[in-house]
């Protein structure tokens, strides 16, 4: 329909999830569109492609395993409704992982051309199971959440998920140099009413630490206040 809206999306604490969607998204991306210049003796490239990788993994592992255990599960408690395949999809994206980065390790072992060609196919593959994933969850699973989450319960789960995930110092800085300013402006401000103010300063401090001068220009311009609040 013409005039269809599209999924409901969430506009409580939990639309944060949207700016991990976007940001895995964005880094499938990049490492599709790296991949097809790789190419033998050029081993600076090929460390930075596998460098961005290795951090590629550890988040979207983190991420996929946090949706099964905690977010999912809390959605169908609530009423809601996690088809199976979503979990599947979550342990064949580990495989399509695994699968480039075996071919990374080709290109290092084998070092001709013929290797290096491997890592381009094995990016693509990635790209598109994962964005086609990330946006059925949009779509089916995110879009239950206005209607079976407060605010409140929103902020409670978002505070839950992340107290009993590992500390990544990685992870704030990751994100917000994959968002657009508006995004990372929308996604500061809503940490900032979700997080208590000594874990909103550690999130603040970590970004700051983490990311180029490009990108807290962008905080420092957009939020003010909240880069007022990296201690220095």
């Amino acid at each position: 329909m013409a005039n269809d809206p599209g999924p409901r999306r969430i506009t409580g604490p939990l639309r944060t999830w949207y700016d991990l969607h976007e940001a895995l998204a964005h880094e499938a991306r990049a490492l599709a569109d790296l991949a097809p210049a790789l190419v033998p003796g050029d081993s600076e490239a090929l460390d930075a492609f596998d460098t961005r990788l290795g951090r590629f993994r550890t988040e979207l592992r983190h991420h996929s395993e946090v949706e099964d255990v905690v977010m999912f599960p809390a959605v169908v408690a609530a009423g809601g409704r996690v088809p199976d395949r979503f979990v599947d999809d979550h342990r064949a994206e580990q495989l399509a992982v695994y699968a480039l980065g075996c071919a990374v390790l080709g290109a290092r072992a084998d070092g001709d051309a013929s290797a290096f060609a491997a890592i381009a196919p094995a990016a693509g593959d990635l790209r598109d199971s994962l964005v086609e994933h990330l946006d059925a969850e949009d779509a089916e699973i995110l879009s239950q959440v206005p209607d079976r989450f407060d605010a409140d319960a929103q902020g409670a789960l978002l505070r839950r998920i992340i107290a009993s995930t590992p500390a990544d110092p990685h992870l704030q800085p990751w994100i917000a140099a994959a968002l657009s300013p508006d995004h990372l402006e929308a996604r500061l401000r809503n940490l900032a009413t979700t997080l208590s103010p000594a874990a909103l300063v550690g999130v603040l401090t970590q970004i700051h630490a983490g990311v180029d001068a490009a990108t807290w220009d962008v905080v420092v311009t957009r939020a003010p206040d909240l880069a007022g609040l990296v201690p220095t």
